[in-house]
């Protein structure tokens, strides 16, 4: 079983659609804007038929800077940053799902990502650890050489399905100003200036 790691945000959905994997997982780990990435990861994968899931593990407690709504540690390399979240994610997944026939966890990392945990290195060594465990589950990351336009031109996701999707860091609903919605607006109006 291939699972996609599911924010409902562009570079996920771009790889939803282009890999088609068996289970579309967004987890609800205590960060603000769950209702959101819920809520698009759900209608998107109805929208591209596929199976999703919501896992809900709050962890809120653990948390640190924008997407807990905390001041950003020093050590952090953008705002939103959250000690160890993709390796929190990837083992969530993974002890959810390997007594299922897991096989692969893929996220949505793109040549873009300033966290650690979204570069090769930190891939390279999660995807070792996880291999060695039972199950054997591989750790990949699709678009690590890609950034974000080109991972949706390249995905042939269609641009209707965009506009539904959601990369908010900060709240429920597009807030407009934070990394995530920055991100969002620069690249669906790099997509518009290809037409």
């Amino acid at each position: 079983m291939k699972l996609l790691l599911y924010s409902g945000g562009l570079d996920s959905t771009a790889l939803a659609w282009k890999f088609r994997p068996d289970i579309a997982v967004t987890i609800d780990y205590g960060q603000r804007p769950a209702a959101g990435e819920i809520r698009a990861a759900s209608a998107l994968c109805g929208l591209m038929n596929l199976r999703h899931d919501v896992l809900k593990v709050d962890l809120a407690f653990l948390g640190i800077g924008t997407l807990v709504g905390t001041e950003t540690a020093d050590i952090a390399a953008a705002s939103e940053w959250w000690p160890y979240r993709n390796q929190m994610l990837i083992t969530l997944a993974g002890m959810r799902y390997v007594a299922r026939g897991l096989s692969e966890i893929m996220i949505g990392a793109v040549a873009s990502d300033v966290h650690a945990d979204g570069k090769k290195p930190f891939l390279a060594a999660i995807s070792s650890a996880m291999i060695a465990q039972e199950g054997g589950v591989q750790v990949s990351a699709p678009a690590i050489d890609m950034d974000p336009l080109d991972l949706i031109l390249g995905s042939g996701v269609p641009k209707n399905l965009l506009g539904a999707a959601f990369s908010c860091h900060v709240a429920e609903y597009p807030c407009g100003q934070c990394r995530g919605c920055e991100k969002h607006l620069t690249t669906i109006a790099a997509l518009s200036n290809r037409n």
